[in-house]
């Protein structure tokens, strides 16, 4: 004689239609009602043993936990990203120091920045672009030692005339005596004119038309 276990017949009944709408995650009661419809319908020449009702149970409050300890870091990062936020805008009108050769001019001047020669050279170019990527100006300024150097580009194009507002950007060509190139740093200080949060990342804005992350920002004065 062939005992048919009523386990079959109750894995039969719970299957989800393809067209059923409901969560796909199992909270404190579903679990419980499960574990119960489990005990239910099993195996009575197989039932579960102690260590497996254990088992499930650990893994169910394991589960718990780490949903909990989810949220709970999920909730630390945004008060941590509120909080970052907040000290943002109190950068506001106050001047930075950011890297990089990003620069804007408004009514003629010219945000400041210098550019740092890692060695000696014999010949250094400066060229000066738009935010087009065209050249605007650009100076040979011969041999320089090393050292730090502020630009002196007075805001005008080639042919003498003023650049209008906007973006531009910097290049420095350094050679030295034996034809290598050598390392340049670029640094730009300016006024926070703006804060933007667009995206879930925050950006500042210097000079209106230079924008930077925050962690590009050296000093605040």
């Amino acid at each position: 004689m062939s005992i048919t276990g009523a386990g079959s017949t109750a894995a039969s009944t719970l299957v989800q239609p393809k067209n059923a709408v409901g969560s796909k995650s199992l909270n404190q009661s579903d679990f419980m009602k499960l574990f119960i419809t489990q005990m239910q319908y099993q195996d009575p020449l197989k039932p579960m043993d102690n260590y497996q009702m254990a088992s499930q149970l650990a893994q169910f409050s394991n589960m718990q936990a780490t949903t909990r300890m989810s949220e709970n870091t999920k909730k630390l990062l945004d008060f941590q990203t509120s909080k970052n936020n907040l000290q943002l805008l109190g950068l506001l009108n106050n001047q930075v120091q950011i890297n990089g050769s990003k620069m804007a001019v408004n009514d003629g001047k010219v945000t400041p920045t210098e550019f740092n020669l890692k060695d000696a050279t014999n010949n250094v170019q400066v060229q000066v672009f738009n935010a087009a990527g065209s050249l605007v100006w650009q100076e040979d300024k011969g041999g320089l030692s090393a050292g730090a150097y502020q630009l002196d580009w007075g805001g005008k194009n080639l042919a003498g005339k003023a650049a209008p507002d906007g973006l531009y950007s910097y290049k420095v060509n350094a050679f030295d005596a034996a034809g290598q190139i050598v390392d340049v740093d670029y640094k730009t200080t300016g006024k926070v004119t703006g804060v933007n949060f667009a995206g879930g990342k925050a950006k500042i804005t210097i000079d209106g038309h230079i924008e930077a992350s925050p962690d590009e920002i050296l000093t605040v004065q």
